[in-house]
């Protein structure tokens, strides 16, 4: 039999180890609840596979303490004002990272670096000048490491795995137990239907709780922000952000698919080596049919002026264009800096920089017909052969 996992000895030994017991609130115990309950459902946990899911829960419940105190602390921080964020989304595998990286060398923008959100999100308490922070090592070793364990992930996901890279902000999510990673990470086909259902306000309320803290700490002109999950939780983040401007991502879904199956399928042999192909294939889609189902829902009730659609091919064969575009779309300056800047990181780390990524619908048990009927509303509405909607 295996190991069964259970929420409140967590609880318990993040108040053990922190000395603090107000975790500001009590809802993240629902997700915590449907995280556990997924995970002795959908694997097989034994000691050699429960490890980082055990180190991550933690964490996350070390975080909500130590960042509540913080705020407790120093109460300004809630005073702090996010103007205009800038939320990059659209499906998996559709463009959002590159997108989000190119946006995040324009020296006027903050974005979130992994090693400040994937882990530990409490800034030290201070920085002396040109004094690195200890955050960053550990978390470029610790994403070395798991490309060491899996190098084909490198293709995948290596433009997101660097620790001073662009992070997605459904981190932030996760202190409420709502991220989508680790469902596609892991195989963990109940979470992630309960992420795809569940109520995400009190989520996207600890999302700004903890931007506030990082601009509190680092500020600059604009947020610039990204995570597919906020096809979900659209209405729950206008609800949190009015003014947001969005960046909606589009490319064919089946290509789009067929690169999400299989990067689903490689992080899971990774993480757990149980590798269901097929239950995958028929899943993820299902998932990101009711989530774009979702955000269309409230897309298409905003004003041009607050979103901007992308297109897969227009990014890819026009990068800066494309840029300028979004800039141009939003009255953001592009200066000679910004251009140059992305002109630059473009040399430099061209595709295959990361290693190649190829996967064959038939090996993923995909049916091009299967998913052009599935995705049926969204190729009415976007021709994303063409980049024209």
């Amino acid at each position: 039999m295996g190991i069964k996992l259970v929420s409140q000895p967590f609880i318990d030994n993040a108040v053990k180890t922190t000395g603090l017991e107000d975790f500001g609130g009590d809802t993240f115990k629902q997700g915590l609840k449907a995280l556990t309950t997924s995970l002795n459902n959908d694997l097989y946990l034994t000691e050699g596979n429960t490890g980082y899911f055990e180190q991550m829960i933690t964490q996350i419940l070390v975080n909500r303490l130590q960042v509540t105190q913080l705020i407790k602390d120093h109460p300004e921080i809630i005073n702090e004002k996010i103007k205009n964020p800038i939320f990059i989304m659209g499906l998996p595998r559709t463009g959002t990272t590159i997108t989000h990286t190119l946006m995040a060398l324009d020296p006027l923008s903050r974005f979130l670096r992994n090693f400040e959100s994937a882990a530990a999100v409490c800034p030290p308490p201070s920085l002396m000048p040109h004094q690195p922070d200890h955050r960053i090592q550990a978390g470029h070793d610790a994403m070395e490491g798991l490309f060491s364990m899996g190098p084909e992930l490198r293709g995948i996901n290596g433009i997101n795995f660097m620790a001073l890279g662009t992070a997605e902000c459904q981190n932030l999510m996760a202190h409420e137990f709502v991220h989508a990673g680790w469902s596609a990470g892991s195989s963990l086909f109940g979470h992630g239907n309960w992420v795809g259902d569940c109520d995400m306000d009190q989520a996207y309320n600890w999302h700004k709780r903890l931007l506030q803290m990082f601009q509190w700490k680092s500020p600059n002109e604009r947020w610039v922000l990204k995570a597919p999950i906020h096809l979900f939780g659209l209405k729950n983040l206008f609800k949190t952000y009015p003014d947001a401007r969005i960046i909606f991502t589009h490319r064919d879904p089946f290509e789009a698919m067929m690169s999400g199956v299989s990067m689903v399928s490689h992080w899971t042999q990774l993480t757990t080596g149980q590798v269901d192909i097929p239950a995958i294939a028929d899943w993820y889609p299902t998932l990101w049919v009711k989530g774009l189902k979702r955000a269309l829902e409230v897309r298409n009730k905003l004003s041009n002026e607050q979103v901007f659609d992308l297109f897969h091919t227009d990014l890819s064969q026009n990068p800066i264009g494309s840029m300028k575009g979004i800039y141009k779309h939003f009255d953001i300056p592009f200066s000679t800096t910004i251009e140059k800047r992305m002109k630059v990181w473009l040399r430099d780390n061209p595709r295959s920089k990361f290693g190649s990524h190829s996967c064959k619908a038939a090996q993923l048990g995909l049916d091009p017909n299967r998913e052009k009927e599935r995705f049926s509303f969204y190729l009415k509405q976007f021709n994303v052969n063409r980049g024209e909607a």
